[in-house]
């Protein structure tokens, strides 16, 4: 069937070639692109569709010729084609269809399986590309052909019909940027719309791709679009090839599913542009490359790798006048050691120093280093430039030690260049004071030992203050492609925390000042700080926190105009953060003059805050967007997992539950999770938008007043503003009521609670403070009246029951202090069978507590036995003599061997002199063990069972023996010591000036008699 249908066509396009008058030209030269006419595909194909005759099947279609956008021809061994209509019944906004190659009736079994779907531009369209005829055809073809004669073609059909060279890259004509036709509409979602039926496609030639067959498309689906009408008039959505990117591209349209990629997460999916840029340069299409590389910079300005990438390419390709563009567009802006070392050696590259006589390229390329320094100089890893700065002064003309002048101006520049040098932590400091050393020694020993005393402690505290700057950032991973910032919770959240860390560290070390420089140097203090915010900018551009944190100490030391530009560059790195904005905002109110006219004023200081909530307002649509295209995506996996199933029905014969409906239900759920977390996101941006419009409200308040109709916008209009923008929440009705209130006593605030009552009926919050104006303004009545309709309302569904209870407890507090007793005793009532898990006492004590103090739970002291301290521990009851102790397996104790203890030895207990079972244990172990016997022997037990858990510190071993054998001291009877006359006594007691003052007894007198006077037994004098 199907080469019996190729067949006919191979007649047909037979037919319409001879019938069709085609230029000699054309015919000739196929390949001539020189022809700038625009061409209409529909026309063309309308005036040469005339003469043939549809068959019995085609005749409808053949007189609809406005609606056909697609034709095809055959490969190139012969002028076979084949022409297929559209379907009539397709939806008129659907731009896109399929395409296949037309074979030969020898390959149709084979190419038949090759089609694939390509989108077409719309036949009004009024640029269009070139053409050029084949068996009998206009073809359009791509102007990417026409850049070089001499290389093959590069051109390949829209959406990448599966026809490519081995140089081509697919993309599609919407994405092509040399395209000719700037008209071209992107082609529809096809995830979203039905694909259109297939038609003949173009081989390019010289082409050796092979088109991948595309498992899941019916070949026989394509040929049934042609000849059986009612295949033609069928609405069912034909199944769509596999594909990685959600607007139905092929798996090998490689540019086209990174494009979609980035356009659909243009600050998130980093991965996406580098590989666009790669894919740009593998296959040689450098505008592309351009056009990407210069996109991917305007939303990453400080990403500085790729700026080095970009400048190396055009450098690489001999593109001077380019790479200056570069070099004028970052050098200023992006303190990027790896930038500036590309710009040293494009300096170096277009000065060389061996053709110049004149000595203007040494000026040049020394100035080029000057300039290097003083913007990068001061970072922890430009030793290299430091060490190439000194190596090339060290070139120059000149002798080091001469006697010359130009000799004694290289030796200046070597000293200088060393000395600052010396004075930065960098890792080239030790090599570069080794090279001084000998530098300096080499001219004189004399000054040199005076020049190096003088740098010697700069050099100190650079080198102790690198190696500390190298401990702090370890782990920092220094990149310039920033990251948003992962939600807590989430992949990469930990590590993420971890980098900010190190980048705060880092910079409160360098406002710690440890160089020293903010007495000598305050210029340069504050460079440092800037160069490290600068710095830590590029890898967090997505954290508020650090932009606002850097324009803070620019504006407390004294640079505004700094300052002022890090909020700028922060809002246009995250134009969503109420932070940064907020800021500049407030920064510009105070700053602006208050003399000045207040209209204009007003517009400097909301320009802000329309950024602000023009960029949240934008958030909102896409996340409204993505809901729809996640819920779309859904339903179309489960429409191609199972594309003949019928609607679900309620049960089968036997009762159970079909397996189409168990499908539905699966699917539901699945929407229903993706439709509740994209309103949480939703939810929160509104919250968001309902306090900017607050914080827009106040300051013009603060600026022009509740506003005059006609001359002043001031807070009412801005009121009226954001309800008429829509997205906004309670808060706002809530705050503009009260500013009225508490501003201006305005009755307009009760009428903003009335309207916002009517919108947010079941928003507690917006009751409760509804409640709290009623009251201030003593309006009782009405206060019971919105208590009573709000808590009706809320407690009508049981999930809203606990919305109530901030509401009853605010009335409850009210009718306590200043109500009727018979009122509170209904509300705890009520509250009893709303609440039941709450205590009756805790209602009870709150009429009479405040937030301070609750006389309910007071317990007064009423005698001393209240207030006995505790005892840590147990009373143990005397003994008159210590029982013999048990044998004991000392093994579990000690590790090594066991005490030999005697059984009726009953002075075992006290420690020997030569105890070997005392041997020292260090670690946990031996503490654990000491601590253990010592317990038992504080208890008199004989087993160490006693594991202490959280005790004091053990005492020591000989204090614990003392312990163990004194009575306790519950069993002390007698008058204790008095310490008052303890001291009393030594006070009055007459000590001798001498000991022969000392009256000795009798037989002591008897024994000294015998021996010497003067010395003791022992042979020594007595002292």
């Amino acid at each position: 069937m199907a080469d019996e249908e190729a067949e006919q066509a191979f007649f047909r396009a037979q037919a319409l070639e001879s019938d069709t008058a085609v230029p000699a030209n054309e015919e000739q030269e196929p390949d001539n692109f020189d022809d700038e006419d625009e061409y209409d595909p529909s026309r063309t194909f309308d005036d040469q569709y005339q003469d043939f005759e549809p068959g019995p099947e085609q005749t409808e279609e053949a007189t609809e010729d406005e609606q056909l956008q697609q034709f095809g021809d055959n490969d190139e061994n012969g002028p076979q084609s084949e022409v297929t209509p559209p379907n009539q019944t397709i939806s008129s906004d659907i731009d896109t269809g399929f395409a296949s190659d037309a074979p030969d009736p020898a390959q149709n079994s084979s190419r038949a399986e090759s089609q694939t779907s390509t989108p077409v531009p719309p036949t009004g369209v009024s640029a269009q590309p070139q053409t050029r005829t084949i068996g009998g055809f206009d073809i359009e073809d791509d102007e990417d052909e026409v850049e070089d004669d001499n290389e093959e073609a590069d051109y390949e059909p829209p959406a990448v019909l599966g026809v490519d060279d081995s140089n081509a890259m697919p993309m599609t004509m919407s994405e092509d940027p040399s395209s000719g036709n700037q008209n071209h509409t992107t082609s529809p979602d096809v995830s979203s719309h039905m694909v259109q039926p297939s038609a003949s496609v173009l081989d390019v030639a010289n082409s050796s791709y092979s088109p991948a067959i595309v498992s899941n498309i019916d070949p026989s689906v394509s040929h049934q679009w042609v000849h059986d009408p009612s295949v033609q008039n069928s609405t069912a959505p034909t199944p769509v090839p596999d594909s990685p990117s959600s607007k139905g591209r092929l798996a090998h349209d490689r540019v086209g599913i990174l494009q979609d990629r980035v356009d659909e997460d243009p600050r998130g999916d980093l991965s996406a542009w580098l590989e666009l840029i790669a894919e740009h340069r593998a296959r040689n299409r450098l505008d592309s490359a351009r056009e990407v590389y210069e996109r991917f910079l305007k939303e990453f300005p400080m990403a500085a790798d790729q700026w080095v990438a970009y400048a190396t390419m055009e450098s690489e390709l001999n593109e001077l006048f380019r790479l200056e563009q570069i070099f004028n567009r970052t050098l200023l802006t992006i303190p990027s050691v790896q930038l500036w070392s590309v710009y040293l050696d494009y300096v170096r590259r277009r000065n060389p120093l061996t053709t110049d006589t004149s000595g203007q390229a040494r000026r040049t390329i020394s100035s080029a280093y000057d300039l290097a320094i003083q913007y990068v100089g001061m970072d922890k890893d430009c030793g290299n430039i430091w060490s190439d700065y000194v190596e090339f002064i060290r070139s120059g003309p000149g002798t080091v030690g001469g006697s010359g002048w130009q000799d004694q101006q290289k030796m200046d520049l070597l000293r200088k260049a060393y000395q600052k040098a010396l004075c930065v932590p960098t890792q080239a400091v030790n090599a570069l004071w080794k090279e001084y050393d000998q530098f300096e020694m080499g001219l004189n020993k004399l000054t040199g030992r005076k020049f190096l005393q003088e740098q010697s402690p700069s050099y100190m505290t650079a080198r102790s203050s690198y190696t500390e700057l190298q401990n702090i950032t370890r782990d920092l991973v220094r990149t310039s492609l920033p990251r948003l910032p992962p939600v807590p919770g989430c992949e990469g959240d930990v590590e993420f925390a971890q980098q900010v860390d190190i980048w705060k560290r880092w910079i409160a070390w360098e406002k710690d000042d440890p160089l020293v420089l903010k007495e000598d140097d305050l210029a340069a203090f504050k460079a440092r700080v800037i160069y490290v915010y600068k710095q830590a900018l590029m890898a967090l551009r997505f954290v508020p926190e650090i932009w606002y944190d850097a324009a803070e100490f620019c504006f407390l030391n004294d640079m505004e105009s700094e300052g002022t530009d890090m909020l700028k560059q922060g809002i246009e790195a995250n134009p969503e953060s109420c932070l940064l904005s907020f800021k500049l905002a407030d920064r510009l109110e105070v700053t602006s003059d208050s003399e000045q006219d207040s209209s204009k004023r007003a517009a400097k200081v909301r320009e802000p805050y329309d950024k602000l909530l023009d960029a949240l307002y934008e958030l909102i649509n896409k996340a409204r967007n993505q809901e729809t295209q996640d819920v779309t995506r859904i339903e179309e996996t489960y429409a191609q997992l199972h594309p003949d199933a019928q609607a679900p029905q309620d049960e089968d014969d036997d009762g159970v539950p079909s397996e189409a409906k168990e499908r539905e239900a699966a699917k539901q759920a699945q929407i229903d999770a993706v439709r509740k977390a994209h309103s949480m996101r939703i939810n929160t941006l509104s919250k968001t938008v309902s306090f900017a419009w607050i914080a827009l409200m106040r300051a013009m308040r603060r600026l022009q007043g509740k506003g005059k109709p006609g001359e002043l916008a001031g807070s009412r209009q801005v009121f009226a503003e954001a309800r008429k923008r829509g997205r906004i929440t309670s808060d706002v009705y809530i705050a503009s009521a009260l500013m009225e209130y508490h501003c201006y006593k305005d009755p307009a605030a009760t009428k903003i609670f009335e309207r916002g009552a009517k919108l947010f009926p079941e928003d507690e919050n917006f009751a409760l403070e509804y409640l709290k104006h009623l009251i201030d303004i003593n309006d009782i009545i009405n206060a019971r009246a919105v208590f009573e309709t709000t808590v009706r309302k809320l407690a009508a569904s049981p999930e809203n029951v606990h919305k109530a209870k901030p509401i009853f407890a605010f009335l409850h507090e009210y009718e306590s202090r200043y109500g009727d007793l018979v009122q509170v005793i209904n509300l705890e009532s009520r509250m009893r069978e709303l609440y039941p898990e709450d205590p009756s006492l805790q209602q009870f004590s709150h009429r009479y507590a405040t937030p301070t103090f609750d006389p309910m739970t007071v317990r007064h002291i009423l005698s001393p036995s209240q207030t006995r301290p505790k005892t840590l521990h147990h009373v143990v009851a005397p003994e008159t003599r210590v029982s013999p102790a048990p044998f004991q397996d000392t093994s579990l104790t000690s590790p090594k061997r066991a005490y030999p203890a005697d059984d009726f030895d009953y002075d075992s207990d006290r420690p020997r002199k030569f105890a070997r079972a005392e041997s020292p244990l260090k670690g946990a172990q031996g503490r654990r063990i000491d601590v253990q016997k010592r317990v038992g022997q504080l208890n008199g037990q004989t087993t160490s069972s006693y594991k202490p858990q959280g005790s004091a510190a053990p005492l020591p071993r000989d204090v614990v023996h003392l312990l163990s054998i004194i009575p306790p001291a519950s069993s002390y009877h007698i008058v204790r010591l008095l310490p008052e006359k303890m001291v009393d006594l030594l006070r009055h007691t007459e000590i001798p000036a001498s000991t022969d003052q000392i009256p000795l007894p009798a037989n002591v007198l008897g024994l000294g008699a015998a021996q010497s006077s003067g010395q003791n037994q022992y042979g020594g004098s007595y002292r």
